[in-house]
């Protein structure tokens, strides 16, 4: 491949009116650093409630979220089949849990669910996994750790609306608000620049305009391929930035009070769609730009906390008000219960097609990135045999297109530590694990 004509640093950033943007991974910052290798992240994504799980009625078992059989063979049910077009991409995980938590009440699980901590006395908990690689390699982005939620900040104990727990076992607070997370991807001004930006965010500029100019003339120093790439990294910063206005207007109307049965026609349908789609946009760019390396998205709660209770209900899937409550009436509403879990799968799915989309490297974002998607619960109250799915992290070594189902009970902790290892972290336990999880491995 020919060298492109101009070397960037890994840290080359586009400047404008005041703000200043990390680049996406060009070739031309492969070649002035030969021996880089794209970055590694991590990040999980939690629902609350558990999923539906009920084969009473034989149209039930079509609703099912496991799969009824295992191995790389297994056939996705409704509830999976959006996440199919990436069967090659991730692991079904069954029969997994933290030990202590087994005997919690299921809603309890939310606080534990990263970190395996045994809060059966005390309630005090451990650092979350997304932590633990956050401190290891935080140093090395602008940001940390990002941590997001649909409600936002920390809740109270046993019904947290974060998943993020520092290393002392403190909940990390944690954002809901798009616009304020789109901001955080940029660096504040340093000097007389904030007085040109005000003016310029006063006069309605877009803040992906800002950026053009920059981007102009390092387009013309670039090779074709790093062209083409940042053309579609601006455009792409420029969805985002619209899907972020109208989530942004949808999360400031205020939350009607109906009837359990009634569903409030005044709010959009797809206003849960474009605000969870908003928030996988944000995390991806934020790992596209390496302003970031590990991210935690609680994107409904647990126990009918928070706004996120009613996205079913706006969504039409049930005759009773909330997530919460169409999880309590699985018999009558086995197919809604499904549709949501279906849903819910159908968004994570968005995000992975996001990140196989960009091209880094020798191969995609996806292969670089370790997804974690699931809840702390199998069914409402149960907290074992937790719905897992692992996606991502061809080049960190996993090995992927099967569900894998433990005959007994296993360690979660078991999964983490194997994790951790992946992202060079020298831990030799996490929480009360047994071994580790080797079946995810390549080799």
């Amino acid at each position: 491949m020919p060298r492109p004509s101009w070397l960037l640093d890994r840290r080359a950033v586009l400047r404008g009116a005041g703000l200043a943007l990390a680049l996406p991974w060009l070739e031309a910052m492969a070649h002035a650093a030969p021996a880089a290798k794209p970055p590694r992240r991590f990040c999980a994504f939690f629902f609350g409630n558990g999923v539906n799980l009920q084969t009473r009625h034989p149209g039930h078992e079509d609703w099912h979220w496991f799969p009824h059989a295992d191995g790389p063979d297994y056939t996705f049910t409704k509830s999976l089949e959006p996440l199919a077009p990436h069967r090659a991409d991730l692991t079904i995980l069954g029969g997994l849990s933290h030990p202590t938590s087994r005997q919690l009440v299921g809603h309890n699980t939310v606080d534990v669910w990263l970190t395996g901590a045994d809060i059966r006395e005390t309630l005090t908990n451990s650092a979350s996994i997304d932590q633990v690689i956050a401190r290891h390699q935080g140093a090395q982005t602008r940001i940390p750790s990002l941590v997001l939620s649909s409600h936002g900040g920390v809740g109270t104990k046993s019904r947290s609306t974060t998943i993020a727990f520092d290393q002392q076992g403190r909940a990390v607070p944690a954002e809901s608000n798009p616009r304020r997370v789109f901001e955080r991807l940029f660096e504040p001004p340093t000097d007389g620049d904030l007085a040109a930006r005000r003016r310029a965010l006063t006069a309605g500029r877009r803040r992906v305009d800002f950026l053009l100019d920059d981007a102009r003339s390092l387009r013309n120093s670039l090779g074709r391929p790093d062209q083409q790439r940042l053309d579609e990294f601006l455009q792409s910063l420029d969805e985002v930035e619209g899907r972020v206005a109208r989530a942004q207007d949808w999360l400031g109307q205020a939350l009607p009070k109906v009837d359990r049965g009634a569903i409030n026609l005044d709010v959009s349908p797809q206003g849960p769609t474009d605000y969870i789609r908003t928030m996988y946009d944000l995390i991806a760019l934020a790992f596209e730009t390496d302003t970031t390396r590990s991210a935690a998205y609680q994107v409904t709660a647990e126990d009918g906390v928070g706004v996120c209770d009613r996205f079913p209900t706006i969504l039409n899937f049930g005759r009773r008000n909330g997530h919460h409550g169409l999880s309590h009436d699985a018999d009558d509403t086995t197919h809604g219960w499904g549709r949501y879990d279906r849903y819910l799968a159908e968004q994570f799915g968005y995000f992975l097609a996001r990140l196989a989309r960009v091209r880094e490297g020798d191969g995609r974002l996806l292969d670089n990135t370790v997804a974690l998607y699931g809840s702390g619960t199998s069914t409402t109250h149960n907290a074992r045999n937790y719905p897992l799915v692992l996606a991502g992290g061809k080049t960190l070594g996993l090995k992927h297109g099967r569900y894998i189902k433990q005959r007994a009970e296993r360690p979660l902790g078991d999964l983490f530590l194997t994790l951790l290892h992946r992202f060079d972290v020298p831990a030799r336990s996490f929480a009360d694990n047994a071994g580790e999880f080797r079946e995810i491995l390549a080799s």
